[in-house]
């Protein structure tokens, strides 16, 4: 009984954290309308035949809101060009394409000017809902790059997936050179994604038969809900709550989001697949170089920057005892009076008076912890995108 009472809590918790479905489809929309602009006539970059491919935990379904109301959403995306490596310099080609995201701007009376940062630029969107879009120039990697991925074990449909990419901080970044810096995001999603699918399948048929979607591939990501996915919010949402003041020095979402899907065992609830990914995680992380390996190039490292600075590896550590000591005593909770304000340490959510209902006997204690929250009720979701 503890047990399914912790899954319902998990569960509500996350419902919390999820987004509407409109938001999936104003995603949608802002890379579906960079996309044509950068393909239109006039566009610099129009020769090279650009192809934007949506990124990121929009595309996972791994969305969590902002811890604050006025908070920003992160989108992400890759456009890759037509071109071989030595064609331009990585400066020439990310000027290129930075004077295109300009004139977009412009074009979209955009209130905040764009910024360019090492291997992107960054739009600021203030409408009713407040994103920004980090939009990623690159090329096709180049056959023996893929070949070498393979050769580490990467299945090949994930190796074409390659890409090379724009980096301020490279040391050939102004000078024609074919050696670039190899990143593999595309892949990264596509493993994600055929990782998590297999454990959706019977929430993908039931959609299908309720005719909400014509076929089990036309399902996106957010609407499969599994325990993976939402043990991943949940994981995130715990990391934003304990580095709110120091969000920089946080671990990162992509190392979070890989450790958690090869941590994963198919579990069947939220509750005993969290706790099993958390156990689990640290045996995914390498003693030396690449620490935190992208599946579908072993070659890079998402934990990279823990070697130029120790905080970030020991701030992951720091979060990693704190997440699974806070999950431990979740059982105990269940019968004190001290439920609402844990949930509220750890997640800066309030549990309503309904859910507290659910748990236990309502204390006076509890009960000024608690208010009353409108459910958010979601139906029929477009899909905001195409898988690659």
């Amino acid at each position: 009984m503890a047990h399914e009472l912790i899954v319902k809590l998990l569960d509500g918790i996350v419902d919390s954290l999820d987004i509407p479905e409109s938001y999936y489809q104003r995603a949608a929309n802002r890379h579906r309308s960079l996309g044509e602009w950068l393909c239109r006539p006039e566009s610099k970059v129009a020769i090279y035949n650009p192809h934007i491919t949506p990124q990121g935990s929009f595309r996972y379904g791994t969305v969590t809101r902002p811890l604050n109301a006025d908070g920003e959403y992160d989108l992400d995306n890759v456009v890759t060009l037509t071109m071989p490596k030595t064609a331009m310099t990585q400066q020439q080609l990310k000027t290129l394409f930075g004077a295109e995201i300009r004139g977009y701007a412009e074009a979209h009376q955009m209130l905040s000017p764009i910024e360019e940062m090492n291997r992107c630029w960054r739009l600021h969107y203030s409408d009713e809902v407040t994103f920004h879009l980090d939009s990623l120039p690159c090329v096709a990697e180049e056959q023996s790059v893929i070949e070498s991925i393979v050769g580490l074990g990467v299945s090949r449909e994930l190796a074409k997936r390659a890409v090379a990419i724009t980096d301020k901080r490279h040391p050939q970044y102004a000078t024609i050179s074919s050696k670039w810096l190899s990143s593999n995001p595309r892949g990264f999603a596509r493993w994600f994604e055929e990782r998590t699918r297999s454990y959706a399948l019977p929430r993908l048929r039931r959609l299908v038969e309720s005719r909400l979607y014509s076929s089990v591939e036309d399902v996106p990501a957010y609407e499969w809900k599994t325990p993976l996915q939402r043990s991943i919010q949940l994981l995130k949402r715990h990391r934003d709550v304990m580095f709110r003041q120091n969000p920089e020095l946080a671990p990162i979402s992509m190392i979070l989001t890989n450790l958690a899907t090869h941590a994963y065992n198919g579990e069947a609830d939220i509750f005993t697949a969290v706790t099993g990914i958390v156990d689990r995680m640290p045996t995914f992380i390498r003693s030396g170089r690449p620490r935190v390996p992208n599946p579908a190039d072993p070659a890079e490292d998402y934990a990279d920057k823990w070697a130029k600075d120790a905080r970030l590896e020991q701030n992951f550590w720091t979060w990693h005892t704190q997440v699974k000591a806070d999950l431990a005593v979740l059982p105990d909770l269940l019968r004190g009076d001290r439920l609402a304000g844990r949930v509220r340490q750890m997640f800066q959510l309030d549990l309503t008076q309904e859910q507290l209902r659910q748990f236990q006997p309502v204390s006076p204690v509890v009960r000024s912890a608690a208010y009353s929250a409108p459910a958010i009720a979601i139906s029929n979701p477009p899909r905001p995108w195409g898988a690659e």
